[in-house]
């Protein structure tokens, strides 16, 4: 075998040498689940004519395993908030370690490259920060693109948190204790949004009763999650990334060609938060993963919180890929993370801001 891969690899086996010497045991062991799931999920399902619909549907059917079992919750409701001009459907999940009234909330935003993904494909990531916070989770079905185009999600993303800042004791919540949390394509929007609501630039929100800065000033952490911050280029797009994770080079200019309605906007700092002042954020916690394309990403933003003086906890999981919070069913690093997550959240959802 070399390291070419001209046609997608059918199994672990068929990878790049340097891909297979790199992954952990428990890593490989979740590529030779995805093959073996992929050869069925061909064989069973019938997808849609259309390119996108059809990625969509094997991306919600390919979840649906990683998705099984993890925590119970207390309660678990389905919303739909008319916010930024959009229905935008969330999920709202109590766990058992959460108070009745006045529990601090972690809005989530899915990952999927900003086309893919829903409530449901990262449902159980839900409940384990839920569980892990004690917080209440509302996750956001954002608008995808390339129907919806950048900023669309990312002020859907701010106009949640503020409904939740105006309407949180309603939801059981504290609206003085919010975070944004999300994976992938969501952290990039949890902090895009965070910037935005910083500097005002998120425009009036329909009840009139609270100002993006206000919103801001409740945010207690961001949980950022193997998200992209900006770089163009990096040693870890060019040495990682494949079939194998949907990552190489041209899938990634591909997202960003479907998000940006002007390729203009992928240079605004809430687009490009390395590129952004990022005074004044509440305590953050970056996760990464070490065989991830984005990994960079990871490295140089939580550089930039450190030179800004801004509270983080940075960590990088060696021999793992990217979307690995998804694993959980046999990736212990997968709950490691969400653990960490959690307690993060909870800790600083305790004391006063940061």
């Amino acid at each position: 075998m070399t390291d070419g891969h001209a046609a997608p690899a059918q199994r672990v086996e068929e990878l790049p040498d340097h891909l297979i010497e790199a992954l952990s045991p428990q890593m490989r062991r979740v590529l030779e689940h995805q093959y073996a799931d992929e050869a069925r999920r061909r064989a069973e399902l019938s997808l849609p004519e259309d390119p996108l619909e059809a990625a969509r549907a094997d991306y919600r059917a390919e979840r649906a395993f990683w998705n099984v079992g993890g925590p119970a919750m207390a309660s678990t409701r389905d919303v739909v908030l008319p916010v930024a001009g959009a229905e935008v459907p969330v999920r709202c999940h109590r766990p058992t370690t959460a108070a009745r009234t006045g529990a601090p909330a972690i809005v989530f935003l899915h990952g999927g490259g900003f086309t893919l993904g829903d409530l449901d494909t990262h449902d159980r990531i839900h409940r384990m920060l839920a569980h892990h916070s004690g917080a209440v989770v509302v996750a956001v079905d954002y608008s995808l693109s390339p129907e919806a185009k950048h900023p669309q999600a990312m002020h859907e993303t701010a106009a949640v948190a503020a409904h939740l800042a105006v309407r949180g004791e309603e939801w059981g919540i504290d609206p003085r204790r919010l975070a944004l949390a999300g994976d992938s394509a969501g952290a990039g929007l949890s902090i895009g949004a965070a910037l935005k609501l910083r500097d005002d630039q998120v425009g009036g929100f329909a009840d009139g009763a609270v100002t993006g800065p206000e919103v801001f000033d409740r945010l207690r952490s961001l949980l950022l999650f193997y998200g992209g911050f900006g770089l163009a280029d990096s040693a870890s797009r060019r040495l990682w990334g494949g079939d194998w994770d949907g990552m190489a080079m041209e899938e990634l200019s591909a997202f960003a060609e479907a998000l940006y309605a002007d390729p203009a906007d992928a240079d605004a700092p809430w687009a490009r938060p390395i590129t952004a002042d990022l005074s004044g954020l509440p305590p953050v916690l970056v996760r990464s993963a070490a065989l991830d394309p984005l990994a960079d990403d990871s490295r140089a933003f939580a550089e930039l919180l450190r030179r800004g003086g801004v509270p983080h906890d940075y960590r990088e999981a060696p021999g793992i890929l990217h979307s690995y919070l998804h694993f959980g069913r046999i990736l212990d690093a997968a709950n490691e993370t969400l653990a960490e997550a959690g307690v993060f959240a909870a800790a600083h959802a305790a004391g006063p801001r940061r």
